[in-house]
């Protein structure tokens, strides 16, 4: 089941470029990269997401899937976002897994997933070429990853949510 809602809380997340560079790709890691939940989440990160294995990346704190221009990539312990308009999503998996995703459409199509209340915060891009019908796939992808580590803490709201 995919919620989508107009936020009246959270957003803040930079954009991840992954060059790849003789097959590491290169991520700037989070602020809070070190916090040791943040390598218990990357050593659990599935092998594959939407389908592309994963690849080795150049920081701590991260993980990649593919390779080229359609890489994803997920980074641990960036900002958690603060109050914010943007879109907030709640992503269910099939097994009942939900994740509150702000999303961002960025201007060289690509989707920015920023978690919404965990901590830390874990972002994940996705360029459109990696999954032209479905960029939250990615997110789906890794909701198991989220849910297992890190607990909800808050959830998107929207303008009908308010009491």
């Amino acid at each position: 089941m995919l919620r989508s809602r107009l936020l009246a809380l959270p957003a803040a997340g930079l954009m991840v470029v992954g060059l790849v560079s003789c097959g590491t790709v290169q991520v700037p890691p989070g602020p809070d990269a070190a916090d040791p939940t943040c390598a218990d989440i990357i050593l659990s990160a599935p092998p594959e997401v939407l389908g592309m294995e994963r690849t080795e990346t150049s920081s701590q704190g991260t993980a990649a899937w593919g390779d080229g221009e359609d890489t994803v990539v997920m980074r641990c312990g960036v900002t958690p976002p603060g109050p914010t308009t943007d879109l907030c999503t709640t992503l269910t998996d099939g097994s009942g897994v939900e994740v509150d995703w702000i999303v961002r459409e960025l201007d060289d199509d690509v989707f920015l997933y920023t978690t919404y209340g965990r901590e830390p915060a874990i972002d994940v891009t996705v360029p459109r070429s990696a999954a032209p019908d479905q960029p939250s796939g990615a997110a789906l992808d890794l909701g198991q990853v989220v849910t297992r580590n890190l607990e909800a803490t808050d959830r998107c709201v929207g303008p009908g949510d308010a009491p």
